[in-house]
């Protein structure tokens, strides 16, 4: 087992934002203590985290990472990230951030990378959301999440900028779907799109790249729940090299369900 306890603080959380332009304000300090309450940690920061963990096995076994996002940690908060082998010891290892409770697992589920190919069987070709990617984006992510490898420090990088793709789709929508999505959101401001849960297909060999420069993503949305839960099939390259397809499936979740988990701030809490 490996593992590492660790609180997320203001800072370093603005600063992984900057890095993959998360402009989300549940991760603004400035914003959440208006409202009495701490930033919430990305899924995407405290995953990075545990996957960068076990870095041998995904760049050398793994075929797949699947993830569960099923609570929120939030700025302050002591949480140990493990990583465990499952099974037989050889074909899986189990990923968690625990406070209370894993935040990476629910009833029937668990956070995995595994040596088995993702269970998701289509990939449409999508529309291409082409993102520009800086040098201090891809080294301050780096820093951030502890990578002594960086070339699965590039691939964290691009699993985690897929957020911002997502996000353009919908924000600029070109489908009827994507329309749908962003008329949900416009229409009902107190509802936001949030991960329920994400499969990624990982490329063998270990895709070797620098994510600086472009990142394309190829994004297809379809409604599973109208109004409500909708799978996003992703695939990302890098100067026509495949990086990893995916499928995430986002929910719809009421504002004042996401501010009644985030907690409330503390004067002990890290800054």
């Amino acid at each position: 087992m490996n593992q590492k306890k660790v609180i997320f603080g203001d800072s370093e959380i603005v600063e992984f934002c900057q890095a993959t332009l998360d402009t989300n304000e549940i991760h603004d300090p400035l914003f959440m203590s208006k409202l009495g309450k701490r930033v919430v940690v990305p899924g995407m920061f405290a995953l990075s985290q545990t996957v960068n963990l076990s870095a041998g096995f995904l760049k050398t076994k793994a075929r797949s990472l699947k993830v569960l996002f099923n609570s929120l940690l939030s700025s302050g908060d002591f949480a140990t990230l493990c990583t465990s082998y499952t099974g037989d010891g050889l074909s899986a290892v189990r990923l968690s951030a625990i406070n209370c409770k894993d935040t990476m697992t629910s009833k029937d589920e668990y956070t995995r990378l595994s040596v088995e190919k993702a269970g998701f069987k289509k990939n449409p070709v999508g529309l291409l959301h082409r993102l520009e990617v800086m040098p201090g984006q891809v080294a301050s992510f780096t820093k951030l999440i502890w990578a002594e490898d960086q070339d699965v420090a590039h691939f964290l990088f691009a699993v985690s900028y897929a957020s911002q793709a997502l996000f353009r789709s919908i924000t600029e929508p070109s489908t009827d779907t994507e329309r749908e999505i962003d008329l949900t959101i416009r229409k009902n401001t107190a509802i936001s799109p949030f991960y329920h849960s994400l499969e990624i297909d990982i490329p063998f060999p270990f895709p070797l790249f620098n994510p600086v420069g472009e990142l394309d993503y190829f994004i297809h949305f379809e409604p599973e729940k109208r109004y409500k839960l909708y799978g996003a099939y992703v695939r990302c390259e890098h100067r026509g090299e495949l990086i990893f397809t995916a499928y995430y499936q986002l929910v719809g979740i009421a504002d004042r369900i996401i501010m009644r988990m985030a907690k409330d701030i503390k004067h002990n809490h890290a800054v």
